[in-house]
């Protein structure tokens, strides 16, 4: 699906804004995780933001044909209980350094997938750029992240490759969810997708881990709602919008900008340290992404 000219800056600003806003909700998920486990905490968040989808899909209601059905299911369940959990069990086994690495390669992981599956053509100076901002990820995380976990958790190969594991997933509801948009519109798509994937969330962890905690303080609900309401599903529309609207290789730069963000509220909220390599690694992700945006 090709974008019209107009629709294009529109379409990377509401890509930039999902990765800002999946970047600042490193702090609000530090909070909450203070008194919820990580199952609890993903099935807080979804359920929020399932909710408020529902009303746009009853609004919309979508008529989709029984392969696109199963199209939503597939996204829905890779994209939300599988990469989530199997995400953040990575995390639990690797530091914060090094799982941020790993979640840089999404780009990388998006062009490649959209050149074989899609088709879709990227200027040699698009693949470049891609390869620098993704260097940049590297630069970024490898100073904060090493200052933030010296002596706590050290990094290991299955926690690294579990994370790794997680991207490919996140490739997979990128594409799959792409050909749903091009038939309906972006919010109800990732309504039905949030909304089906929670079901199959829910489902695991009520049976692994029982009905989750309610006895909770106002911080830790502020920061739950911010990441069901904010973090799922406005930034979810934002990139499936933008996603519908230009070619899924070139989005896949923007999702660079969340370690970046999530970096920069580290050093400003929770007093990080940010040194030289970090701030140039930053400079080429955003030069990355707006070079992969002209």
């Amino acid at each position: 699906m090709n974008a019209r000219p107009r629709d294009r800056p529109l379409a990377f600003g509401a890509l930039a804004a999902a990765g800002t806003i999946w970047g600042a909700s490193f702090v609000a998920g530090k909070v909450a995780l203070a008194e919820l486990s990580v199952p609890h905490l993903i099935l807080y968040r979804f359920v929020l933001a399932s909710i408020a989808f529902l009303p746009f899909v009853l609004h919309a209601r979508p008529r989709l044909h029984r392969r696109e059905w199963l199209i939503v299911v597939l996204a829905a369940v890779i994209g939300v209980p599988v990469q989530f959990l199997m995400q953040f069990e990575g995390l639990a086994r690797t530091t914060a350094s090094h799982a941020a690495l790993m979640i840089g390669t999404a780009p990388v992981l998006v062009a490649i997938a959209a050149y074989l599956v899609l088709r879709e053509r990227l200027r040699p100076i698009a693949w470049l750029a891609l390869g620098a901002s993704t260097l940049g990820v590297a630069f970024t995380v490898m100073q904060s992240g090493g200052a933030s976990t010296a002596g706590k958790a050290q990094p290991t190969l299955a926690g690294d490759m579990l994370v790794l594991a997680s991207m490919f997933a996140a490739v997979v509801w990128i594409l799959v969810s792409k050909q749903l948009m091009a038939r309906h519109s972006p919010v109800a798509v990732s309504g039905l997708i949030t909304i089906t994937g929670t079901v199959a969330l829910g489902a695991w962890v009520l049976a692994r881990d029982g009905l989750p905690p309610t006895a909770l303080t106002t911080d830790t609900w502020l920061a739950v709602g911010a990441l069901g309401l904010v973090a799922t599903m406005l930034s979810t529309v934002l990139w499936n919008w933008g996603l519908a609207h230009t070619d899924a290789g070139k989005a896949g730069a923007f999702i660079n900008l969340e370690p970046v963000v999530g970096a920069m509220l580290g050093v400003w909220l929770l007093h990080e340290s940010l040194g030289p390599m970090a701030l140039f690694g930053g400079v080429l992700i955003v030069a990355g992404a707006l070079v992969v945006s002209l």
